[in-house]
C-alpha cells in the first residue's frame, strides 16, 4: 500500500487543529499516512500545539518563520513528505476529513483527484452571492487561458490528491493560495479525476479570503500565463492584427485611388485579404503549437472558424465603440480604441478555445 502525505498549512488554527488531526487520523487509520502540518509562526501557538499532538499521532511539524502564504507552505510541505500520494487541505474543516478515503479510491487510477465543489453532487455552504460569483469567475479565466485545465470544473480547489511522480523535477513557484492550478499547468499528468464534496462554511477562527489573495491569485495567474507563453501569445496575436491592420488600409488606398474600385467594394475586399493575412500568420506562427492537425481539411475548418470569429467579431466592437460615446460620454478617438482592445481580446479568447483549442 502507498504511503499517503497529508500536506496541511496553518495559520492561527490552534481551535480547529485538534479536531481535524482527530478526524483524519479516524479516516486514514487503515493506510499508511503521515499528516505534514506547515505553520507560518502563528501567533496563537499552532505550531506549538502541533508540536504536543505529534506526540501521539504520525504529525511532522514545520516551522516557518513569517506568514509566507498558503501555496507556498504546500510546496515545502511537499518537499518534507515522504508519501507517494500528496494530499492537500485546508486547517478551517471546510474540507471534510472524512472524504479523504472516497479521494483515495480514485487515486488507484487516477495521477491527480480533485475535491470538487462544481460537479454534480458537490456544492457550498454558507457562501454569499458575491463570494460564489468571484469563485466562478476566477476559475473561468484558468480554463480560457490553459488547455490543461479546460475540462476541469474546479480548478482552483483546496482539496486534492496528486501522485508524487506527477510534480517531481516541477519548479512550482505559486503566490497566495491557488496552488492546484499550477500543477495542473505544470505537472506530468495523463488523468484528473473529480470527486464531488461539499466546501463547508467556517466555524471556528477568522477566514484569510479578501482582497489581498485575490490580488495574489491575478499575480499568479499573470506568473503562470507568462511562463506558459500564453502572454506571449497574446502579444504575437495583437502583432498580426496590426499587421492586418496595414494589409487592410494598403489594399484600400490601392483599390479605391488606383484602380477606381467603389469605396464599399474595396473595404470588403481589403477587409477580407487582411483576414487572409491575419490566419496565415496565426496558423503558422501564433497557435502553430496548438495545432492538432495539418491536414488540408482541418486547415480549411480553423480558416472558416477565424472567419466567422473575425466577422461576427466587428459587432462587439461596433457596440462597444457606441455604447462608450453614447452613454459612456467617451471621447470618440478614445472610445474607438478601447472598442478595438475589447474586440481583440474577445476574438483571442474566442479562437484559443474553439479555432485553436
Amino acid at each position: 500500500m502507498a504511503k499517503i502525505s497529508i500536506i496541511v498549512p496553518t495559520y492561527n488554527e490552534r481551535e480547529n487543529l485538534p479536531i481535524l488531526v482527530e478526524e483524519i487520523h479516524n479516516s486514514l487509520s487503515n493506510f499508511d499516512y503521515e499528516l505534514v502540518i506547515v505553520d507560518d509562526n502563528s501567533p496563537d501557538g499552532t505550531g506549538e500545539l502541533a508540536e504536543r499532538l505529534s506526540r501521539e499521532k504520525p504529525i511532522k511539524v514545520i516551522h516557518r518563520r513569517g506568514k509566507l502564504g498558503l501555496a507556498s507552505a504546500v510546496v515545502e510541505g511537499f518537499k518534507h513528505s515522504e508519501g507517494d500520494i500528496l494530499g492537500v487541505m485546508d486547517a478551517d474543516l471546510q474540507h471534510p476529513p472524512r472524504d479523504i478515503p472516497k479521494l483515495l479510491k480514485e487515486a488507484e487510477k487516477a495521477d491527480i483527484v480533485i475535491g470538487s465543489r462544481y460537479v454534480e453532487g458537490g456544492g457550498v455552504e454558507k457562501w454569499s452571492f458575491n463570494r460564489e460569483f468571484i469563485s466562478r469567475m476566477a476559475k473561468l479565466l484558468p480554463q480560457i487561458l490553459f488547455a490543461k485545465v479546460r475540462p476541469i470544473k474546479d480548478p482552483l480547489s483546496g482539496f486534492f490528491l496528486v501522485k508524487k511522480r506527477v510534480i517531481e523535477g516541477i519548479d512550482l513557484n505559486p503566490v497566495g493560495y491557488k496552488i492546484l492550478l499550477e500543477v495542473l499547468v505544470k505537472g506530468r499528468h495523463n488523468n484528473v479525476v473529480e470527486v464531488p464534496y461539499v466546501f463547508k462554511g467556517r466555524e471556528r477562527g477568522k477566514s484569510t479570503f479578501g482582497a489581498r489573495e485575490q490580488i495574489n491569485y491575478l499575480r499568479h495567474l499573470w506568473r503562470l500565463a507568462w511562463s506558459e507563453g500564453e502572454i506571449l501569445r497574446f502579444i504575437k496575436f495583437c502583432l498580426v492584427g496590426l499587421s492586418g491592420f496595414a494589409v487592410n488600409l494598403g489594399f484600400y488606398w490601392l483599390f479605391t485611388r488606383n484602380f477606381g474600385l467603389h469605396e464599399l467594394a474595396s473595404f470588403f475586399v481589403s477587409t477580407e485579404l487582411s483576414i487572409i493575412n491575419n490566419f496565415t500568420w496565426n496558423e503558422l506562427w501564433t497557435f502553430r503549437d496548438r495545432r492538432y492537425s495539418t491536414s488540408p481539411a482541418s486547415i480549411s475548418g480553423r480558416g472558416l472558424k477565424f472567419h466567422l470569429v473575425a466577422w461576427v467579431g466587428a459587432g462587439p466592437s461596433i457596440a462597444s465603440f457606441w455604447g462608450l460615446i453614447r452613454f459612456a460620454g467617451v471621447f470618440d478617438l478614445i472610445a474607438a480604441v478601447l472598442a478595438i482592445i475589447i474586440a481583440t481580446v474577445l476574438k483571442f479568447i474566442v479562437n484559443i478555445v474553439w479555432t485553436w483549442r
